[in-house]
């Protein structure tokens, strides 16, 4: 690491620090102002607060922070520039480049972290959140959690649950399509029924009706055993409601696999991983965002704000990518890492232009 890059090294992470802590301070207020009539709803303690904002802060760091690095880049170069460091740099026959390099270099080393972050204390840290929102706030116990609308597929069975308890494998409202051997496409028969049970030896469905659409022949039965060996309990792990940004990357990449494998819509969840990646990057396209604006405007009143109304851009593009992604108006990589490569091309394109920072 040569003394230009300590010295960019240095300087960024005192701002870094100082600027994280006043965004995580204003986040945790506007949280805490906008649940604290939930909080003293619930009647729980100063210790249940302190402790859901504790597990809080790991992920609304991972959120922040490519804000926060672009804010604390513009202002240290912004003072450089306002100090004439950069037009020494220069006169030292120091070039644009060189200094873009060391912070490119250096983005690209946090774009790792923020990742590594993210990804183990963000996802661990928003599900104990998580657990004492639902749990001691909202007194929604793990033991008597309900989920709606299940649907899976299990050899030639598509299976809908309209309710389920998968801590007792218990629910209503049932439905089991049954494909024609012969004719993946054709449904052969259709079970319905009011409750079911699930168990390690299978399924029972109680108040059942068995219809054969070809036929339209109808039949009622007390009781049906199927013997279907999927485990209701197991969808305690994924919560359909559950927002993808709280799956950590590998078991969102399993999940995958596994719902590729049963037939199942995956569009959304390959969107939700790519974006994982693509948000660790934009720490990148950060420190290009910040180069380019440096090199066109000279003043740091203008830098701060042109820099904060890109940002804003840019991640108004990525959502409205990754909600595309999500519908599958898009494929998911092009949703995920569209924003990332059009600000790059763009800012990119202006650094590649070669233009001092003391001329902006």
């Amino acid at each position: 690491m040569n003394l230009l890059t300590r010295y960019i090294l240095r300087q960024n992470l005192y701002l870094l620090l100082l600027i994280c802590g006043i965004g995580l301070g204003i986040f945790v207020f506007v949280e805490l102002f906008d649940r604290m009539d939930e909080f003293l709803a619930a009647g729980v303690g100063a210790g249940t607060i302190a402790a859901y904002f504790i597990f809080r802060t790991p992920f609304i760091l991972a959120q922040i922070f490519p804000a926060v690095f672009l804010v604390a880049l513009m202002v240290q170069l912004g003072l450089m520039l306002r100090n004439r460091e950069l037009l020494a740099l220069e006169a030292c026959a120091v070039s644009p480049g060189s200094v873009a390099r060391s912070v490119l270099w250096y983005a690209l080393a946090l774009c790792l972290v923020q990742f590594s972050f993210s990804e183990v204390l963000g996802v661990s840290g928003h599900k104990g959140a998580d657990r004492i929102w639902s749990e001691e706030v909202r007194n929604r116990q793990v033991v008597t959690r309900k989920l709606n609308d299940i649907w899976f597929r299990e050899g030639d069975r598509i299976v809908h649950m309209g309710e389920v308890v998968p801590a007792s494998r218990t629910g209503r409202k049932l439905t089991v399509y049954v494909l024609d051997a012969k004719d993946s496409g054709k449904v052969a028969e259709v079970l319905t029924a009011a409750e079911f049970r699930s168990s390690a030896s299978g399924w029972t469905l109680t108040d059942a009706t068995r219809t054969v659409p070809e036929s339209f022949a109808v039949t009622r039965e007390k009781s049906v055993d199927l013997d279907l060996r999927t485990d209701v309990a197991g969808f305690l792990i994924i919560d359909p409601k559950t927002k993808l940004d709280s799956l950590p990357f590998w078991q969102l990449g399993s999940e995958i696999r596994r719902l590729r494998d049963s037939g199942s819509n995956i569009e959304r969840l390959q969107t939700a991983w790519h974006m994982k990646l693509a948000y660790a990057a934009s720490v990148l396209v950060m420190a290009l965002i910040a180069l380019a604006v440096i090199s066109v405007f000279g003043s740091l009143y203008v830098i701060i704000p042109v820099g904060l109304v890109t940002t804003f851009c840019y991640y108004g593009l990525f959502v409205l990518c990754a909600s595309a992604g999500e519908k599958g108006l898009v494929p998911p990589v092009l949703a995920a890492w569209a924003a990332n490569a059009l600000f790059a091309l763009v800012a990119g394109g202006r650094m590649a232009m070669g233009r001092s920072f003391h001329l902006g």
